[in-house]
């Protein structure tokens, strides 16, 4: 066999370039030069490749092997700073990406942390993008310009759980499907998030992420604060129309007596017998939907439970009292519908407030109903009347039915309620329902 010739099945010779490594990384690997290596591999980690290195608190046999790799005449002291190509050419490679190298042999690849911080620092900034530009997209009919926009500004500083983009823009991507289905119509919300989450009907349970940032963006359309509760979640759910429990939407009625044999319709006419309240939920009206009130007829809608407690207490005998205890639940409106569905008259009143008008126009836009007794004139005899110092809090809102109720509130500043003022409400609801009554009907027999 020849010089330079291999026994046949035997690998050739390494690459001088490997050799240098390899023979640099043994140089490197005593374990007395492991804070050097655990510092190269620290540097080299921030992305570029150092100038110098800082070795401290080092132990008297680890200032003997760092000597001795170096040929020094002398032990370095116990904090030693050194340039890095002396090491380079002590292991006998050439430069500092050849020492990385032979780091890389001892540690396993070294990650460029600052070329992966650029990298995730891109990708957030691709996912605020992307979720800004789906937001501009939405059409929810009750957001105003820019609102949105602040709840993307908002998820935006809240970060990315757990710095896992992927998985944050697929809930996000569930939240914005699930406000895309918003404004409902009364759907219960286990469809919605069947519907929104492919097919996972608890997805938008109280607690969950999706849930908790959906109606944070709700909220935030609606001008309302977060909810804090089951109540208030419920609350806001419904405003969306969007219903968690048909046993929980309830409305509170007054002087109902529906045609028909179901057990609702029963109940209704017997406790209109009795002169009491009833309160009905959701799951009833689907059930046993109530018979609509006579062409021409009149239905009173009142905000505030203790205009029917005050009504009950005289005896009332004039038209249906319907009563939306603040802002409206489903059950409200879906009982307005029915009752208005061959055209009766729904009169609406409200609290001359922020809060009171918004209902006003929330109901008349989904019920058909009529603001009732809600004009300029109407809100300056209220004043005259209840003497009232409630100050109005927040921007009034537009009155459509009368422009000039929104001009009139704003100048004067000041909020009427309705119970300051129920003895007159219920006196003119009484008088203009008393021919409705079936009281009124036999006396005329």
């Amino acid at each position: 066999m020849t010089h330079g010739e291999t026994i046949a099945g035997s690998p050739g010779p390494e690459p001088a370039d490997e050799r240098a490594l390899s023979i640099a990384a043994g140089r490197l690997g005593r374990t007395e030069l492991a804070p050097l290596v655990r510092e190269l591999a620290r540097r080299y980690g921030d992305g570029t490749a150092p100038a110098t290195l800082t070795l401290r608190d080092l132990s008297l046999a680890e200032r003997r092997a760092l000597a001795d790799l170096l040929g020094l005449d002398r032990l370095p002291p116990q904090t030693t700073r050194l340039a890095v190509a002396r090491f380079a050419t002590a292991v006998g490679v050439d430069g500092p990406e050849e020492l990385r190298a032979a780091v890389e042999q001892l540690v396993g690849p070294l990650e460029d942390r600052r070329a992966t911080r650029a990298a995730r620092q891109q990708a957030r900034d691709d996912l605020w993008g992307w979720l800004a530009d789906q937001v501009a997209q939405l059409t929810l009919s009750h957001a105003d310009d820019g609102t949105l926009a602040t709840w993307v500004d908002r998820v935006r500083l809240a970060g990315v759980p757990g710095g896992d983009v992927e998985a944050h823009r697929l809930l996000l991507g569930r939240v914005l499907e699930t406000l895309r289905h918003l404004p409902g119509d009364g759907i219960a919300l286990s469809s919605l998030a069947a519907d929104s989450h492919g097919g996972d009907a608890h997805a938008l349970d109280r607690g969950r992420g999706t849930a908790t940032l959906v109606l944070d963006a709700v909220a935030m359309l609606l001008g309302q604060d977060r909810p804090t509760d089951a109540e208030t979640t419920r609350l806001l759910w419904e405003r969306v129309g969007v219903v968690p429990d048909p046993l929980s939407s309830t409305v509170l009625t007054l002087g109902l007596r529906p045609p028909g044999n179901d057990p609702l319709a029963a109940h209704l006419r017997s406790m209109t017998d009795a002169g009491e309240p009833s309160t009905l939920t959701l799951s009833q009206l689907r059930r046993w939907p109530v018979a609509p009130l006579a062409r021409g007829s009149t239905a009173f809608v009142v905000e505030n439970p203790t205009l029917v407690a005050e009504a009950a207490d005289r005896g009332w005998d004039g038209a249906p009292l319907v009563c939306t205890s603040g802002r409206p639940t489903h059950a409200v409106v879906v009982l307005l519908r029915q009752l208005g569905a061959d055209a009766a008259t729904l009169a609406q009143h409200a609290d001359f407030d922020v809060a009171g008008l918004g209902i006003s126009s929330w109901l008349s836009g989904r019920t058909g109903s009529h603001p009732w007794q809600m004009t300029s004139h109407d809100y300056l005899e209220a004043l005259r009347a209840s003497g009232t110092t409630v100050q109005l809090r927040g921007a009034v809102p537009p009155t459509p039915w009368d422009p000039t109720l929104q001009e009139a509130m704003a100048r004067h500043g000041l909020a009427v309620h309705e119970e300051a003022i129920r003895g007159e409400l219920l006196g003119r609801m009484a008088q203009m329902g008393r021919s409705q009554s079936p009281k009124a009907r036999r006396d005329r027999h």
